[in-house]
């Protein structure tokens, strides 16, 4: 731009949820550094979890929660004309992106088009849980570049000191809310909860760690509880918000199907992105993860590449496909949430 703008990859949002938005912003990171570009994000109001006063004194959804990818490049550095182009053009996330002129390239793909074959991270988000190449190759990316700010780490040291220190832990996470919505068409989330799958796997787990602790985190408030009855003594819980009752799906800025409890309030949705990303990390210390089909437990995965897990959701023994698979198309640039 003739202005000393850096090259810049700036990676936009999509209507989904937050930790799919996570794992765009790890498979978009090689593919900007291959290009000799700086990958900086910029998630606006595309994205339920953007408010208009900014949240925690950011103005970005990814800033809410994270330092800058690269420290000397903060969403505040792209021009504001670059902004408003965005904002009046926004890239497509069933589309690479586009070039603003030889500095600045844009995208909100999640990553896995074709043409990004080699380049981007390639991250499953449908049955397949990642496999141990993929979690070592993120874990170095998540490391260098995605670091929660410091509020947020010391809420996690804090939970982790006061409740969660010095025993075996199983980590669960169970995803509720739109994923199990008749609204929900997509194949590979519709059955993705079934507690008492969770509560076989718990079992026999206790079996072998009898003293062990429970770390319960879930979109549901009804799934926390019903474990907690199920196992008494054992299960703790971070303080969250959650869905608990009425509708279970809503839609998104863009008409994306999302949790209603985050699609009915900007506000709420920003406070569910922070408590979400305190459970990730706290479920990123756990001995063992007993999780369905997630975009934020397969991030735990990713974070934590040597945790061993056990995943409650498989594909069907007839091997049918998701819609996506068969061609149908899957949602905005493909990824769960």
């Amino acid at each position: 731009m003739g202005d000393g703008t850096p090259r810049l990859h700036i990676i936009c949002e999509r209507d989904v949820g937050l930790f799919s938005l996570v794992q765009q912003v790890i498979a978009n990171i090689p593919w900007a550094v291959a290009q000799n570009r700086i990958p900086v994000v910029h998630f606006g109001d595309g994205t339920c979890y953007w408010t208009p006063n900014g949240y925690r004194g950011r103005q970005t959804v990814w800033e809410y929660y994270f330092e800058p990818l690269d420290p000397s490049c903060p969403a505040a550095r792209i021009p504001a004309p670059v902004k408003a182009l965005i904002a009046a053009d926004p890239p497509s996330p069933f589309e690479v992106g586009y070039l603003v002129d030889e500095d600045i390239f844009v995208s909100s793909h999640f990553g896995d088009h074709p043409l990004l074959e080699g380049a981007a991270l390639r991250i499953p988000y449908q049955w397949d849980d990642p496999d141990d190449r993929l979690r070592g190759e993120a874990k170095a990316i998540l490391d260098k570049y995605v670091r929660p700010r410091a509020y947020l780490s010391r809420k996690v040291d804090d939970f982790f000191a006061s409740h969660l220190a010095g025993q075996y832990l199983v980590g669960v996470h169970v995803r509720g809310t739109d994923a199990t919505s008749p609204q929900e068409v997509r194949t590979f989330r519709q059955g993705s909860l079934v507690l008492s799958r969770y509560c076989a796997e718990i079992e026999g787990l206790l079996e072998i760690h009898p003293t062990a602790k429970i770390f319960v985190a879930s979109d549901e408030q009804s799934s926390v509880d019903q474990l907690a009855a199920a196992f008494p003594d054992r299960v703790i819980a971070y303080d969250c918000v959650r869905h608990q009752g009425g509708e279970a799906a809503g839609q998104g800025p863009t008409g994306w199907i999302m949790p209603a409890y985050i699609a009915a309030d900007r506000a709420v949705a920003a406070k569910n992105g922070e408590d979400a990303i305190v459970e990730y990390l706290l479920l990123s210390r756990c001995d063992h993860l007993v999780h369905n089909g997630s975009s934020l437990a397969r991030t735990v995965l990713l974070n934590a590449p040597e945790l061993a897990h056990t995943n409650t959701h498989r594909r069907s023994p007839d091997g049918l496909e998701s819609p996506a698979a068969a061609g149908l198309g899957d949602g905005p640039g493909a990824g769960g949430s």
